[in-house]
């Protein structure tokens, strides 16, 4: 069987249904349609990335643009800030990456080798897959495939930062004060009490943003999100997945 018969390989086993799941086929189908959307979701961030995709890629442009896909994504924030021109290196020597052109400083990548470097990250650092196992399902890959294999990840990896988010305890916030209801007003966030009822010292400077519904956004000032528009992005669909899982989490309930 050729590599690009060859099936991509999934994060992990599905349980069991449980009584009330949608059927096997409905899930799959499900699972699908997410993997085309972020497949898209892709596209459109490497247009805007590399608008020429055969442009040659250095090592550091594959390590900025993995941070920069991730950040994007709303990925799990270590992955994206850890990954440096030393990741890439290492993929290279463990063969994660196809051989580039060229050797150690003029070696020159393309973006087939930027969608292996993010599907090894996605599978690696959040442990979706061995890194084994993800250059088993890379090797030699076209384009597409390796693109449908980021989307696979990419679908498990927000799923799971789904149901932590949904695990969370549940924090009731004190009203905010008039001086506070300003849009994009800078002001010091008040310490949530500790479990023994002490106050914790100290606080954190946020900016917070009215929202329709009389609904509030409290961001920390030093988020990345009030420098950079993907970020923002980020953060946005992360607060829209927050409130999907918080409700359906009250309907289960």
């Amino acid at each position: 069987m050729s590599n690009e018969q060859r099936p991509a390989a999934r994060a992990h086993r599905r349980p069991g249904a449980r009584r009330g799941d949608p059927p096997i086929a409905s899930r799959m189908a499900l699972r699908a349609d997410a993997v085309r959307e972020i497949e898209q979701e892709l596209d459109a961030w490497r247009e805007r990335a590399v608008p020429d995709p055969t442009m040659p890629l250095e090592a550091d442009d594959v390590a900025r643009l993995v941070g920069d896909c991730l950040t994007a994504l709303g990925i799990d924030e270590a992955a994206s800030s850890s990954f440096t021109v030393n990741t890439v290196h290492f993929y290279r020597r463990k063969e994660i990456l196809d051989a580039p052109e060229g050797r150690t400083s003029a070696a020159r990548y393309t973006v087939r080798h930027l969608w292996q470097a993010v599907g090894a990250r996605l599978a690696g650092q959040l442990g979706l897959l061995t890194l084994a196992e993800a250059r088993e399902a890379m090797s030699g890959r076209s384009e597409r495939v390796l693109l449908a294999f980021v989307a696979e990840r990419v679908v498990d990896a927000r799923a799971r930062q789904a149901a932590r988010r949904s695990a969370a305890p549940i924090v009731v916030a004190r009203p905010l004060t008039a001086a506070a209801s300003a849009p994009g007003l800078t002001t010091p966030a008040r310490p949530l009490p500790s479990a023994s009822g002490a106050a914790r010292v100290g606080g954190t400077d946020a900016v917070v943003f009215s929202l329709p519904g009389d609904a509030w956004c409290v961001v920390p000032a030093a988020h990345p999100a009030h420098r950079s528009a993907s970020a923002a992005r980020a953060l946005a669909r992360a607060l829209s997945d927050a409130l999907h899982a918080a409700g359906e989490a009250a309907i289960d309930s």
